[in-house]
């Protein structure tokens, strides 16, 4: 006899199902065959649109899994590689060569990998070294890559937030260049498998527009061989969000000649970009060395269709940012500026020029330094300052409000402007 439930329309069933958990599910999709048909859909959007990866041998093979799978395979449309770092890769190691599963309490676990997984995930670091190559990786990921047909977004990025000890310091070199390695890894794997993204991501971005757990990167590990950006061009052809986390500083002056060139030379591969987030140092270390990437994307990137651009912890010349804004006067909506460090010009003649910038209508603003101080400061309760121009939300032109931002920034150092949120 059929039971209520199953007698329940699929778009209310999908309602009820949205709330379970996985056991929930279990049970329910082993009912009956007709719980099992109506609950196929949600589960696998729920458990199978999102996908993640630390690129170790267990969760490639479950991702391999997924993508010749005939249906959940389908649903897959993001990818988040999440990088582990070498101290969880000794971790790991140690309690391999103990092998005592669950191991003594003496052992570091690693938050978010299953003691099943300790064996198979403990050996990527020493694979990608020993072996002198990334075909450890490259090989699945690619098979993975190719069987999930609507993928559409690939996000590369740490697992877990940066240890304390790295805060006031460079990123050790052991992790610098596991993550070099893995990239280079990825960005093969993306080219091979020929697939078309619609994002790209080096970090997570939270609703405040700030960015955690980014790769920061050597900008140098950009600077790639022409055959890779050609390919890049069919895999970023309609992507619309990039968004990049690189430490300029990194390794200081020895570096190829040209390396400032391999941001602009990326972000040119994707010639229908919308939102653009570069974040080109670390926020305890802004060098001038991220000056050359601003000023080689001035020089030589233009997006016809840029509507967003979003820029941290770098420092610039007014003229490259001026040169930037007016290639893109004519699209460009939205503008996010934190921890920006002026070498040349003032921020105080950098305001009057965005009135050029014709469809802005959001500018918010952050921790900026420069030849003089920025005195229009909007006080968070987290005590965090940022000035915010919304138009939408203040229901005045952004000309308007601009005059007031160079009024104030010539007033009273202590003084907010009314319409900064």
């Amino acid at each position: 006899m059929t039971s209520s439930i199953e007698r329940l329309p699929v778009e209310v069933f999908e309602i009820i199902a949205g709330d379970l958990d996985l056991d929930s599910y279990k049970q329910v999709r082993l009912s009956s065959w007709r719980l099992h048909s109506l609950s196929l859909s949600t589960f696998g959007k729920r458990y199978f649109a999102k996908l993640t990866t630390t690129l170790g041998s267990p969760s490639l093979d479950r991702l391999v899994n997924i993508s010749n799978h005939a249906y959940f395979s389908g649903f897959a449309t993001q990818l988040s590689i999440k990088l582990l770092t070498y101290r969880d890769y000794k971790n790991l190691t140690a309690v391999r060569r103990v092998g005592i599963y669950p191991p003594p309490k003496r052992f570091s676990l690693v938050p978010g990998i299953k003691i099943a997984d300790i064996e198979g995930e403990s050996t990527l670091y020493d694979d990608l070294f020993t072996s002198g190559d990334t075909k450890c990786i490259t090989q699945r990921l690619t098979r993975a890559l190719r069987g999930l047909e609507n993928l559409k977004a690939v996000r590369f990025r740490t697992f877990h937030s940066e240890p304390g000890g790295w805060r006031y310091g460079e990123m050790p070199e052991r992790d610098q260049k596991f993550r070099t390695r893995s990239f280079e890894a990825v960005l093969q794997s993306i080219v091979v498998s020929e697939i078309q993204l619609e994002e790209f991501s080096m970090a997570r971005k939270k609703r405040t527009n700030t960015l955690r757990r980014g790769a920061d990167l050597g900008a140098a590990v950009l600077t790639l061989p022409l055959p890779v950006l050609t390919s890049l061009q069919f895999s970023f052809l309609h992507l619309q969000s990039l968004t990049l986390s690189l430490v300029a500083a990194h390794n200081g002056g020895s570096r190829i000649p040209g390396w400032e060139n391999g941001t602009s030379q990326l972000v040119s591969c994707a010639p229908n970009l919308r939102h653009l987030t570069l974040s080109l140092d670390r926020s305890v270390h802004i060098s001038h060395y991220s000056a050359a990437i601003i000023k080689a994307l001035a020089s030589s990137c233009s997006l016809p269709a840029l509507d967003a651009f979003h820029l941290i912890n770098c420092s610039v010349q007014q003229a490259d940012l001026d040169q930037f804004m007016l290639a893109h006067a004519d699209t460009l909506q939205v503008l996010i500026l934190n921890g920006v460090r002026l070498l040349s010009g003032s921020w105080m003649s950098f305001w009057p020029s965005l009135k050029a910038v014709t469809r802005l209508r959001f500018l918010r603003f952050g921790s900026l330094e420069g030849t003089d101080l920025v005195v229009t400061l909007f006080r968070t309760n987290k005590g965090r300052s940022k000035t915010t121009l919304d138009t939408l939300e203040s229901g005045r032109h952004m000309n308007d409000m601009l005059d007031d931002l160079i009024t104030s920034s010539h007033g009273d150092p202590n003084t907010t402007t009314n319409d900064a949120s």
